[in-house]
């Protein structure tokens, strides 16, 4: 059996802001917890979307926490907040952000192995967080990431303008050019949401879902591109422990991840910087949300059975 409790944090004080989070704490009730996991959602969607996938750890002997970004699901109040993260410094905020509900689970599960995953944009502020808080981990998971964009530098300044002129703008036209650059190269479907996953049903899912989609403001895209750069740049993990263990995962058909091209080539620098312990999985012919793909689960037992290697190292 499990435990499922929702809610939302105390306000976080955050470099002169103040935000409740709304957060899912799942475990299980009739065995010791083994580890905890702290999850990162990606971009226009939400912690809900985790449930399965946190349901399944916790069933494994984990205690899991989602959460919603700042300008995200239920901690986004209002809709006219969605796609917003915070009016200065927002990239660091959305780290700190989950810097801080590390140290809320943290405090509920003393003593055991600690552990994050994140997503898509989630693995962007995993990134980020490792950069300045990887003491606190026993190994990451990074699902669907990329590499280093050439692009994002200039396309960062420009949305740094407009997010300066307009920043709760939201503009059709940019949302529509990320959604139709991800999806070049599936022409032989209709779906907007084709990139995500071959599965269809993941693909109805998201537009029905009234959490997910909402197009970005300018200050989210600005964030977003910040959070990319400061990820992918040549030497982002340079501050980062050596000996820290990590697994990558991905679909070979993820647009994010350049097709697999992004994720090995990441994997490949972090072993020529020194790394001693990343692993990869690459599952042919599944695209960006493997998480919610048919072959799911398989991919929540491979996860599974690297967190569970770690923790018996220690």
């Amino acid at each position: 059996m499990i435990k499922e409790t929702s809610d939302f944090t105390d306000k976080l004080t955050n470099s002169g802001t103040e935000q409740a989070i709304f957060h899912t704490l799942f475990h299980p009730l009739e065995q010791p917890v083994k580890a905890t996991i702290l999850v990162l959602h990606g971009m226009q969607e939400h912690s809900g979307r985790y449930a399965e996938f946190a349901r399944f750890l916790a069933a494994n002997g984990y205690a899991v926490l989602t959460y919603d970004h700042a300008g995200h699901g239920k901690t986004a109040v209002l809709k006219s907040d969605h796609g917003f993260f915070h009016a200065t410094r927002a990239a660091k905020r959305v780290v700190d952000d989950a810097e801080k509900m590390d140290g809320f689970l943290e405090k509920k599960f003393r003593g055991v192995p600690h552990f994050v995953l994140g997503h898509s944009m989630g693995s962007f502020i995993t990134r980020c967080l490792l950069q300045q808080a990887h003491h606190r981990f026993d190994g990451a998971v990074v699902v669907g990431t990329g590499g280093k964009q050439a692009i994002a530098p200039f396309a960062r300044f420009v949305f740094s303008i407009l997010n300066t002129l307009a920043p709760q703008k939201r503009s059709g036209r940019l949302n529509r050019f990320f959604s139709n650059l991800n999806n070049k190269r599936f022409k032989n479907e209709s779906a907007e949401t084709r990139w995500l996953s071959v599965n269809k049903a993941n693909q109805q899912a998201f537009i029905e879902d009234e959490l997910c989609g909402i197009p970005f403001t300018n200050n989210g895209f600005h964030t977003l591109l910040d959070l990319n750069i400061r990820s992918t740049k040549k030497d982002w993990a340079e501050n980062i422990s050596r000996e820290l263990p990590f697994l990558f995962v991905s679909g070979a058909e993820d647009p994010i991840g350049d097709f697999g091209k992004g994720v090995t080539t990441t994997v490949k620098n972090m072993e020529a910087d020194g790394f001693s312990n990343v692993g990869v999985f690459l599952y042919p012919k599944m695209r960006h949300e493997i998480l919610n793909e048919e072959v799911r689960e398989q991919v929540f037992d491979d996860i599974r059975n690297w967190i569970d290697k770690r923790c018996s190292v220690n």
